[in-house]
């Protein structure tokens, strides 16, 4: 997993980079024990409804000392489903979130094998987004389910943290407006990209819990089609992921299956 990361962070114009789990945060929000709390309720719900964590976080380069013990996981989704997989942030409802700075000035540099060797930038003050009513950090973490152990879901999830940590998207208050959420070719590859629905999980997915912070959902990324695409802005987005449900494909991504509309 490590070598197929390095290589999609010599395409990506920001970086990941692979650490041991953190273990805790700035003690400037929290203390570091209520801090750790949040955490291990949280691993402590994966694990009992998604399934067992690997040894390292993936962390993103641009948002060191942005999103402290935040990142990014792989991990085999067997509470799920035979053969699924689950990618996901892990840290969007973390106590110091929203986050009050940012990393400007970023830089990659990479080696002669076009790997990741260093990255610099300098931390500025940023004014921190207000959480929604009641909500953990972001108040959601983003999960794709898929069929297989691929590189093209993390440009996804690299693209959610830095919509929501930089550019303060609003994911979850616009989910919640609009009745999921769809984006239109998002890159997952030097030449690919896809569409795709977000909504919050649905039955049998684990929909979130309470946190000692507050309210985290499991948002659910689910790629669709050009078709499926079109065909939700005409009917709604909650009409479609209903289709998905009725057709056995529900909030679990496969690039090659057929369009459920015509």
């Amino acid at each position: 997993m490590k070598m197929k990361l390095r290589k999609i962070l010599s395409v990506l114009p920001f970086a990941a980079e692979e650490t041991a789990v953190a273990s805790s945060a700035s003690t400037e929000v929290d203390s570091e024990e209520f801090w750790q709390k949040v955490y291990d309720e949280r691993t402590a719900y994966y694990e009992k409804h998604i399934g067992t964590f690997p040894d390292d976080i993936l962390k993103m380069g641009n948002m060191t000392g942005v999103w402290p013990g935040g990142g990014l996981f792989v991990m085999p989704a067997d509470k799920l489903g035979k053969g699924l997989w689950a990618y996901t942030t892990f840290g969007m409802s973390n106590p110091d979130m929203p986050a009050s700075t940012v990393m400007e000035d970023y830089k990659i540099e990479v080696d002669d094998q076009g790997q990741t060797s260093k990255y610099s930038g300098s931390l500025q003050n940023k004014k921190q987004a207000q959480s929604p009513d009641g909500a953990a950090g972001y108040g959601y973490e983003m999960i794709i389910i898929a069929k297989e152990n691929a590189e093209w879901p993390l440009w996804f999830m690299q693209w959610t943290v830095n919509a929501e940590i930089l550019n303060d998207a609003g994911i979850l208050e616009r989910v919640e407006e609009y009745n999921g959420l769809t984006v239109q070719d998002i890159q997952v590859g030097e030449s690919e990209s896809i569409n795709v629905l977000i909504a919050k999980a649905n039955k049998p997915l684990p929909a979130g819990l309470s946190l000692p912070n507050g309210k985290m959902d499991i948002l659910i990324a689910t790629v669709i089609t050009d078709a499926e695409m079109q065909w939700s802005m005409e009917n709604g987005r909650d009409v479609l992921l209903t289709k998905l449900s009725e057709s056995g494909a529900g909030q679990i991504s496969d690039r090659n299956r057929k369009s459920v509309v015509k």
